[in-house]
Formats: C-alpha cells, sequence, structure tokens
C-alpha cells in the first residue's frame, strides 16, 4: 500500500514530532518506506490533503491530533484515511480503535475499511461552512478548547485550566433548534457528536455511531457551579445521560440558533450560533 502521511509538528505541544522522529523508522519497517509532508501553517493540512488525492496514493493518514485529522477531512477527495493519534486530545482514534501506533500499523495490515459520516456545519452569518468527524461543542465546552488552544504549553492540564476558568465565569444561555420541531432550550452547552470521546477521553456520547447517518445531540439543563462539577464529573464516563442531566435525541439535520454564542468543532475554535448541521457525506477510513 502506497501512503502519504501528513504530519502537524506543533500537534501536542510539539509531541507529534518527536513521536514521529522517534517512531518513525518502525512504521516504515513495518509498512515500507512511505512520502510523508510537514505542515507548517493552520489549515496547511487541508492544502495538501487535496492536492494529494490527485495523486497515486491509496490511503492519507494523519499524524497529529483531532485538530490535523478535521483539516485533513475538509481537503480530502476520494482517498481512504486513517490516523496516528499522537496529539493533545486525539479522542476519535478511540472510537474507532485507533489507540497508538500499534492500533494504527494492525490497521493498515488488516485494511478494513469503514465508511464514516462526515457532518457538515454551515454558519450562515458568517458564511463559513466546514466537515467535522468527531464532535461540536456550543458553549461551555467551546469556551474550555478556546483556552486549551492559546495554552497549550500547559499540555494535558489545559483542559483542567480550562474547565475550571470557564465554570467560574459560566452563564446559562438561550437557544432554538429546528430539526423535525421546533423547541427552546436554556443550556449550559450543546454537544453534536459523531464520535463518542471528546476532552481527551471522556465519554461524551456512549451511542454515538459513525456510520449510522445521524447526528446524537445532547443538551446539557442549566445548573449551579457546584452541581455543574458533579455534571461534569458524569461526563468522564458517560453518566449524565442517564441521571438526567440532558436533553437527548437523533437527527440527522439541526439548525441552532443563539446570540454569539462559540462553538468549536474537533478541538478547534470556528465560529459563533447560529450554525446549521446536517449529514450526507463519508469518508473511508482505515480500522483495526
Amino acid at each position: 500500500m502506497k501512503i502519504f502521511f501528513i504530519i502537524n509538528p506543533v500537534a501536542g505541544n510539539g509531541k507529534t514530532l518527536a513521536q514521529w522522529n522517534m517512531h518513525r523508522e518502525e512504521i516504515f519497517r513495518h509498512l515500507g518506506k512511505q512520502d510523508f509532508e510537514f505542515t507548517k501553517y493552520q489549515g496547511h493540512a487541508t492544502e495538501i490533503a487535496k492536492r494529494v488525492s490527485s495523486e497515486d496514493y491509496d490511503a492519507i493518514v494523519s499524524v497529529g491530533g483531532d485538530g490535523t485529522l478535521n483539516e485533513i477531512i475538509n481537503g480530502i477527495d476520494g482517498k481512504p484515511v486513517s490516523i496516528i493519534p499522537f496529539g493533545t486530545g486525539s479522542d476519535f482514534g478511540k472510537t474507532i480503535g485507533i489507540r497508538g501506533m500499534e492500533d494504527f500499523i494492525g490497521a493498515i495490515k488488516k485494511g478494513r475499511i469503514i465508511h464514516v459520516d462526515l457532518p457538515l456545519a454551515e454558519f450562515p452569518e458568517l458564511s463559513i461552512s466546514r466537515y467535522f468527524i468527531n464532535i461540536l461543542e456550543i458553549g461551555f465546552g467551546a469556551e474550555v478548547m478556546s483556552f486549551v488552544n492559546r495554552h497549550k504549553s500547559f499540555g494535558k492540564y489545559s483542559f483542567i485550566f480550562g474547565i475550571l476558568l470557564t465554570l467560574s465565569k459560566m452563564k446559562k444561555f438561550d437557544v432554538s433548534l429546528v430539526d423535525n420541531d421546533h423547541e427552546k432550550y436554556s443550556t449550559i452547552e450543546i454537544i453534536v457528536a459523531n464520535g463518542k470521546y471528546f476532552g481527551g477521553g471522556m465519554l461524551a456520547s456512549p451511542d454515538s455511531n459513525v456510520e449510522d447517518g445521524l447526528l446524537d445531540v445532547h443538551i446539557l439543563k442549566p445548573v449551579s457551579r457546584i452541581k455543574s462539577l458533579v455534571q461534569l464529573r458524569s461526563l468522564i464516563n458517560g453518566e449524565y445521560i442517564k441521571k438526567g442531566y440532558s436533553f437527548d435525541f437523533k437527527s440527522d439535520k439541526i439548525y441552532i440558533e443563539g446570540k454569539g454564542i462559540r462553538v468549536e468543532m474537533d478541538g478547534e475554535t470556528v465560529g459563533r450560533l447560529p450554525v446549521r448541521i446536517y449529514t450526507g457525506k463519508k469518508v473511508d477510513f482505515i480500522v483495526p
């Protein structure tokens, strides 16, 4: 198999580059010598994926975190994709069973392909549209990720600091949701999930299926700051749904209206409400 690796050297606060340099020869020993390129700026992985999609490669592999993978799926056209999860979050890999390099090598050797949904998010007031592959968040989680992305030098502790700081400033907000019905909610957080995990391994959407053509929507009920800590603890294992801390449903399309609330996708902040989200496009993904 002829593979092209797209590597984000700054993902994981530079740990991706160190991991790639450490394991590159081992990867090539298993898979043969392959081509690769390092990204140089934000959006570069999308440009590389577009170019490589028209060249003679059997697959494109993302080396980094969920943000790197997001850039690639927004540029790839007709090529299977896989991942080596070396980045800060790398949550999508947990959903599909690729948690490290050994899982990746096993996936390539086995060659099993699944057809993963790529939901599209459109921001009509910003004239922006973008695919995501894992999870879109509105409100609390988006503010946390904004902090994390500004303080990557904190490493894994950036999530903890981001949660505590955002919690201290947290306010509920009102939204209108349109799928088949029109409903209004007060909330602190909306999760629109394709994958299962976010925030470095928290089980945000335990029943998500990346191939079912549906979005799993979770709207957290607003509570006090102290009770929010309990809610957040239950996000770690997905128990918040069973405990009734959220409104939950599935849909293939949804329109969310609100006033200037921050939105993040796959760990990167991209815009603010309103947003229109729907499924339809798929990408071939190589998995174990």
